[in-house]
């Protein structure tokens, strides 16, 4: 018999360690059900299969959830369709959060849903993280700046290491070849004096794909 969204969301998530209410799987499934009416129009996601926004947008996002602390100031740069803050929002409510995006159409969208799901303590911005008038606006004042493989890693860790807090840490969402892009940028820890803390491969449940996280400290 066909699994249910429930079911799926349910098991996927204990998979990688996080347990989820049955109010946060109806939060989830409202979700999704809005990225695939705004999908159809928008072109918030390229994904419109029911499982595979499930694990590659949700369950992917949650992986990171460890590392969170409770009531963390969280900056999830290049957020797009609001992954991961808005699935980490939802898993942990004590969160409070920033999505930043410089697609307009992504940022409103993270808005509706937003005001859909009755969150507080969350907000979605338009702009660049790079843009000095964001940093003056919002920087050095995150526990944790996040991004789910939103540009090379090197870029993000020069983008949004002036973003953290001291003692802060930022959390990359790498695919296959996060030790080797870990390589190829040793140079750039050394400049930004970050300490790798943990980096962590896994395999999505039921799609076998292979993903990476890598924690740098500051």
């Amino acid at each position: 018999m066909k699994e249910s969204i429930e079911e799926i969301l349910y098991k996927a998530a204990n998979e990688i360690n996080v347990s989820l209410t049955p109010k946060e799987i109806e939060l989830f499934k409202t979700y999704l059900m809005e990225l695939k009416r705004w999908g159809s129009k928008t072109n918030i996601t390229a994904i419109h299969d029911n499982l595979e926004i499930v694990i590659k947008h949700f369950i992917d996002s949650l992986s990171p959830l460890k590392y969170i602390p409770q009531g963390s100031s969280l900056l999830d740069i290049g957020s797009g369709g609001g992954f991961p803050g808005i699935p980490l929002k939802i898993a942990n409510p004590s969160l409070d959060v920033t999505l930043l995006d410089s697609t307009l159409k992504k940022v409103n969208f993270q808005k509706h849903i937003i005001r859909l799901l009755h969150f507080n303590k969350i907000k979605a911005l338009h702009g660049r993280a790079e843009d000095k008038d964001m940093h003056g606006n919002i920087g050095s004042t995150f526990d944790v700046v996040i991004s789910r493989a939103f540009s090379g890693l090197g870029k993000f860790l020069a983008i949004g290491e002036p973003y953290l807090k001291r003692g802060g840490v930022l959390i990359a969402m790498r695919g296959r070849e996060a030790k080797r892009e870990l390589t190829d940028n040793e140079e750039i820890l050394i400049h930004l004096r970050l300490a790798v803390v943990d980096i962590v491969e896994f395999y999505l449940p039921y799609l076998s794909e292979k993903r990476s996280l890598i924690v740098f400290s500051r």
